[in-house]
């Protein structure tokens, strides 16, 4: 499932198959949505009636999170792009408590409004290399601790400065080098190289040359690959859907195929609790030419930090359960935010 998913998600959208056409009717769209991902016929009519569907994927690792959603907009794919861009109103939710953009020059204003948590101070004052509850790289570490005194008084707003300095060079360093300069993290016994960990994720996508070889050469190699057209833009948002407050940094690349589809990439580059990394694509795809209705097609894949012990198995199915109830909830958000008025 890790290379069929992805691989015929964007094949049936190579393929110009724009259509949910009657059961009989075996166009890519149906044979993907059916044959790949499963969807059963209560599905199949629930999604045609512009209702949510979501659907765990077989995961190929314990580590592995792979999630597909889809749902029928009646609007135009623009009017979805124009309100995913503007990502801080996109993403407002009850479990949003901070969002940015970051500007083409990441600076640290981008990040001035970002705060510590009472949790994550008291993890950056007890971090130390292989013992850490926040995703740090060595250096983040020794930066931490070489200039702070957490006795102080200001010792709080040292740390979260550091945290948005090292935000910002994070992005900086990621904008030059792309995937290849993602960082090692030491937040446990052993390391975890998030460059390595972002190549398993894209190793699902490695077939798609033979389909949409721009856009999935542009992700593979960014910022070493040009694609025409597409456009770029990071931001960085603090969530509080879990345990603990979750601070993450993303990459969007928004490119309009010249065969129909909209395609939307975004990249988790960063997230200081829980995920390695993760990827989420997106495909617009209009119902029929020139039809004032599209389905959006939704494939979420990750690689966590798998929970271990006796209960492991348990609580690693409770986290995709829980991912696949987020997904559900962000396409009918999405659904309303793009059929809201201007």
């Amino acid at each position: 499932m890790r290379t069929g998913a992805l691989t015929l998600l964007l094949t049936f959208c190579a393929a110009n198959a724009l259509a949910l056409q009657k059961p009989g009717a075996e166009s890519p769209m149906v044979e993907f949505l059916t044959r790949t991902v499963k969807l059963n016929p209560s599905q199949m009519a629930a999604l045609e009636a512009f209702e949510v569907v979501t659907k765990q994927l077989p995961a190929d690792e314990k580590a592995d999170v792979a999630v597909f959603g889809a749902v029928r907009i009646a609007a135009a794919p623009e009017r979805y792009v124009e309100r995913f861009k503007d990502i801080a109103s996109f993403r407002h939710s009850r479990t949003v408590t901070e969002i940015g953009r970051f500007g083409d020059t990441p600076d640290i204003r981008d990040v001035s409004s970002l705060t510590l948590e009472d949790e994550d101070f008291e993890a950056a004052k007890k971090c130390r290399p292989g013992k850490c509850d926040l995703k740090l790289a060595r250096s983040a570490i020794e930066r931490m601790h070489a200039g702070i005194n957490w006795n102080a008084p200001d010792a709080r707003s040292r740390a979260a400065a550091v945290l948005r300095e090292v935000m910002v060079d994070f992005v900086v360093t990621y904008r030059h080098g792309g995937a290849r300069e993602l960082a090692t993290y030491l937040d446990k016994e052993h390391p975890i190289d998030a460059s390595r960990e972002f190549g398993v994720l894209l190793d699902s996508a490695r077939y798609l040359i033979s389909y949409v070889p721009e856009f999935h050469r542009y992700i593979s190699t960014y910022p070493v690959g040009k694609l025409e057209g597409v456009e770029d833009f990071f931001y960085w948002i603090k969530e509080r859907g879990g345990p603990k407050p979750t601070v993450s940094v993303y990459h969007v690349s928004i490119w309009r195929d010249p065969r129909g589809p909209v395609l939307i990439s975004s990249k988790q580059i960063y997230a200081s609790h829980f995920v390695r990394v993760g990827l989420d694509l997106v495909a617009l795809i209009p119902s029929s030419p020139g039809a004032n209705d599209f389905f959006l097609l939704n494939l979420y894949r990750s690689r966590i930090d798998p929970p271990g012990g006796l209960i492991g198995s348990a609580l690693i199915g409770k986290i995709r359960g829980s991912v696949e109830n987020n997904l559900r909830e962000e396409l009918k958000s999405a659904k309303a935010r793009t059929l809201a008025p201007p």
